[in-house]
């Protein structure tokens, strides 16, 4: 079965009327409803006569949507759910076929498919015909072709070994291959596009390798390639809680250039601290003790107190440790 509209649907003012949105929507449940009703003619039970809330839900469509149509009259309520109004200058009312209908379809496809077989066989056999025809003339060249080829060819040897006193057979040059240009690690684009809640386009086609290429220059820097990882499950989880309609999911490549919204903020290095005679974690363990030393002195002048020298000391005890334990780790 075939849902047909009309190619004067655009200018009726009902159509014209309708967020483009709508339209679009009017007509996927249009051929759900098509769908449908065929299945039903096979199997009464497949189908009920109307769809429901959950299969305008399927088709991305929202109750405000339905009531527009109701509204210009391009669906009504049926039987607790709703249906098609098939209006003329829009489109065509389905028909369904009789299972006479069906099998006089049949048996016309049959007897066309004998025919077309038949004429494909009387070609194949005129064409063994002529190539045999073409195989004895060529067979005739060949024999004279070959003496003059050999002749030639015992002329050019001689002149070869004339020039170089020595016979020495030259291959031809086989030109350098070229190296591929490198793309995506396989297993990581693979992983991100399985990952992805939408279309990665066609392999090989132009949108895949623009993905391929993006997935790429991002892998060069693996923490960059472990947040586009993150993104994609974040984005993912976004569409199957609705909170990003299904509708509207872009191709890989084109939400390749927007992924960092999706992505987590990237955690910067922190420098190492290094301890000062005056870092708080030196006085922590120093001042309890600062009695015991003697202040007097001045760093400025080349004598440093006493107390300075012990805190100083500390802080190189403190730097020393830490690097002891950076290089175990």
């Amino acid at each position: 079965m075939w849902f047909i509209v009309d190619d004067q649907m655009a200018d009726d003012r009902r159509i014209r009327r309708l967020p483009l949105a709508t339209v679009g929507l009017w007509i996927k449940l249009c051929v759900i409803h098509s769908k449908g009703v065929s299945m039903q003619a096979k199997d009464p039970a497949a189908y009920p006569g109307h769809f429901d809330k959950l299969d305008l839900k399927d088709a991305g469509g929202t109750p405000k949507q339905l009531q527009q149509l109701i509204d210009s009259g391009l669906m009504e309520s049926h039987d607790g759910g709703w249906r098609p109004i098939y209006a003329e200058g829009i489109c065509r009312e389905p028909r369904v076929l009789t299972e006479e209908q069906r099998e006089a379809r049949r048996k016309a496809g049959s007897k066309g498919g004998r025919r077309k077989a038949a004429n494909q066989k009387a070609k194949q056999t005129s064409g063994n015909l002529l190539d045999d025809c073409q195989a004895n003339e060529e067979q005739n060249g060949i024999e004279t072709a070959s003496e003059t080829s050999s002749k030639l060819l015992e002329d050019s040897q001689a002149k070869t070994w004339h020039k170089t006193d020595t016979y020495t057979d030259i291959p031809s040059p086989t030109p350098p291959a070229g190296k591929p240009k490198q793309t995506a690690t396989p297993d990581a684009y693979a992983a991100i596009a399985e990952a992805y809640p939408g279309s990665a386009g066609a392999k090989g086609r132009k949108t895949d390798l623009e993905a391929r290429g993006l997935v790429s220059a991002i892998a060069e820097n693996p923490a960059q390639l472990a947040r586009l990882q993150s993104a994609v499950r974040r984005y993912r989880r976004a569409v199957n809680d609705g909170q990003v309609r299904s509708g509207h999911v872009p191709r890989l490549n084109t939400w390749l250039h927007e992924w960092e919204t999706w992505a987590p903020e990237p955690i910067t290095p922190t420098r190492p601290h290094k301890h000062t005679w005056n870092c708080e974690h030196v006085h922590q363990l120093m001042d309890p003790h600062e009695d015991e030393y003697d202040h007097t002195g001045s760093l400025r002048d080349g004598h440093p107190s006493e107390w300075w020298q012990a805190c100083q000391a500390c802080a190189d005890e403190l730097n020393n440790q830490q690097e002891t334990s950076k290089e175990k780790q």
